[in-house]
């Protein structure tokens, strides 16, 4: 079986990169970009020198699965520091070429600079102007997504690409963008957080980061100074001067090896709320890993000095060995998993946190998973818990065979990987709300410790479907993006992509909008809804992983304006420009202006690079 395994997880690896780079004849700008991850010979040193240790196998090894979500110049420097001994039969363009083949994109060395701005735009200093300002993900406390601006229904139509960033040697763009005053902070897949101008787009500062930032940077101000605060997917929190980019500290969350920081940092009240995850999914798969150790949570960070706070973990006891193994003998140890992938909301009136969960890793799934979780907010510990579904219990065994590690459950896998959003109806109700992979909305009563209001099913659900990213709100309605997208699943009926307009008090559909397929049988596309919706005005901005983006009437649904983001936009950069899929980090608005990330190479989606920056007529 671990034979098999390893050659599986090779092909696994190897057709994800090669479905990055294929196109149709009308679609192959993106090509070029790409070609390095196609490599076959760096495919056969991988094999041959890699994945052995890069199964599983070796407890603190980063496994193989994950390393699409690493930069090339992260792998490459590991390659040259802590692994220099394993990699010493490679000549230096060979550890080059295998760190751009496992990782999707390219090493520094092998890419242009991007674009600095000039000494007369650098003249006139940062500064910040909270009234118009996103400073971190959800617009707000509440995690409403929804934002102050000039942007409505009637001037939407006169909206104007501005300028287009692209991120160097970058397969992805995954970090929405934070935007105060003339600055916006966003981090890029090969380890860089970068201050752009707002106006030109050009790069103020950049400082390097010892992971790929995969979240929303905030911007704060404490004692009358601004600071930026990220996580990293090698679980570090960052402190910057937001002026100079200049590391104040850094603090590492690794109480478990394969602990990642995936979802946007929360900072309030001089606390950082951080949500905890894992690579840890993945190891199930091996056959000689002893799967799984993982507890998910948050952990409380004071701002000042990254003195942790507290921690709360999603399972409250460690896992220990419950009398099962799998079939090379291992012992599988429970309860495990139940991450924490999605921004924390903040509830002062009642001092809470909120945040949602995903599933177990083994059986039996603990009866936090699939769930929303009430936290105290002064010292930690759980206070109220809704679970959506029992038993959910999934790894990456599951892809490969019930012997290899997979749970009896087999999934379904339905997270709840949207923020929750708190609420106050125009008559003064108070609900909370969230969305799961299910394709299920929920509304929880927070005063009555989260009793069920009621449910929606408004999706098919899957791997990627359902409710994935993040909703919005508006007045008495929610809004709700379904992915549905047919990758890899194994739930039956229709697919339901789209955009639902729900009635907040009772879940009635209010309207949805069905975006049309123009993917033209293109397998990396996909016409589903993942990435987190945004709101402000009369209107409702979403976008869709084949790379449109759409601005709704938000009484109707009616499309009001779109733009194609997949395709080459080298015109506007000094250095190679595409976009491709949406997904994750929504749309962000701010102003006169709209912000989207296009390029996601990750399960079989479009790659891309850039950041858009579009604005209104005056």
């Amino acid at each position: 079986m671990k034979k098999f395994y390893i050659l599986f997880l090779s092909i696994f690896i190897f057709n994800t990169f090669l479905l990055a780079s294929a196109s149709p004849e009308k679609e192959t700008q993106n090509a070029d970009l790409f070609a390095g991850a196609t490599d076959k010979k760096s495919a056969e040193i991988f094999n041959d020198s890699c994945i052995s240790c890069h199964s599983g196998g070796v407890p603190r090894a980063p496994h193989a699965t994950t390393f699409s979500a690493m930069s090339a110049d992260y792998i490459l420097e590991t390659l040259n520091g802590v692994m220099s001994s394993q990699a010493s039969h490679l000549n230096k363009d060979e550890k080059i070429k295998l760190a751009e083949f496992i990782s999707g994109g390219s090493v520094s060395t092998n890419i242009p600079e991007p674009n600095f701005c000039s000494a007369e735009i650098l003249a006139s200093k940062i500064n910040f102007d909270e009234k118009d300002s996103y400073s971190q993900w959800g617009y707000d406390k509440q995690n409403t997504r929804r934002a102050k601006s000039k942007i409505n229904s009637d001037n939407a139509k006169t909206m104007k690409l501005k300028w287009v960033f692209a991120f160097p040697g970058a397969t992805r763009s995954r970090s929405q963008p934070s935007v105060s005053g003339n600055v916006i902070y966003i981090g890029g897949q090969n380890s860089n957080l970068y201050a752009l101008d707002r106006e030109t787009g050009c790069v103020r500062w950049m400082t390097k980061t010892q992971g790929e930032i995969r979240s929303a940077p905030v911007i704060e101000k404490i004692n009358n100074k601004y600071f930026i605060y990220a996580g990293d997917y090698e679980g570090n929190v960052y402190k910057f001067d937001a002026l100079s980019g200049d590391n104040i500290w850094i603090k590492s969350l690794r109480y478990h090896p394969r602990v990642i920081l995936t979802g946007s940092v929360r900072v309030y009240d001089e606390v950082i709320y951080v949500p905890l995850s894992s690579r840890e999914w993945a190891d199930g798969a091996n056959p000689d890993y002893e799967c799984c150790t993982f507890r998910g949570g948050v952990m409380a960070l004071d701002a000042i000095t990254g003195e942790e706070l507290w921690t709360t973990y999603s399972i409250p006891v460690p896992a220990k060995h419950l009398g099962d193994y799998n079939e090379s003998g291992k012992k599988i140890l429970a309860p495990s998993g139940v991450p924490v992938w999605n921004s924390p909301t903040i509830d002062d009136e009642r001092n809470l946190v909120y945040v949602g969960t995903g599933e177990s890793y083994t059986s039996p799934a603990a009866d936090t998973s699939d769930a929303i979780l009430a936290i105290d907010k002064s010292k930690g510990g759980i206070v109220w818990s809704f679970q959506a579904q029992t038993g959910d219990a999934w790894n990456m065994g599951c892809f490969i065979s019930p012997k290899s590690g997979c749970p009896k459950e087999d999934g379904p896998d339905w997270d709840f990987g949207a923020s929750t959003i708190l609420m106050k109806t125009s008559k003064g109700r108070n609900i909370l709300f969230g969305g799961r992979k299910s394709g299920h909305v929920y509304a929880l009563d927070p005063d009555q410790k989260g009793k069920l209001l009621w449910s929606k099913k408004i999706g098919r659900g899957g791997f990627a479907g359902g409710v994935h990213w993040g909703m919005t709100i508006d007045n008495d309605n929610i809004y709700a993006p379904i992915a549905d997208k047919n990758y890899i699943n194994k739930f039956p009926g229709p697919a339901t992509p789209g955009i639902y307009s729900l009635n907040a008090v009772n879940g009635d559909i209010n309207w949805k909008f069905e975006p049309k397929d123009r993917c033209n049988g293109l397998s990396s596309c996909d016409r589903g809804i993942s990435a987190a919706l945004s709101s402000t005005n009369d209107i409702i901005i979403g976008a869709g992983m084949d790379g449109w983006l759409y601005i709704l009437d938000s009484e109707k649904g009616n499309l009001i304006w779109e733009f194609n983001t997949n395709r080459d936009f080298s015109e506007f950069s000094n250095i190679r420009a595409y976009g491709g899929t949406i997904e994750g980090l929504g749309p962000v608005i701010s102003g006169n202006n709209l912000y989207v990330n296009s390029g996601y190479q990750y399960g079989g989606n479009m790659p891309g690079n850039i950041l858009l920056s579009f604005e209104i007529e005056n």
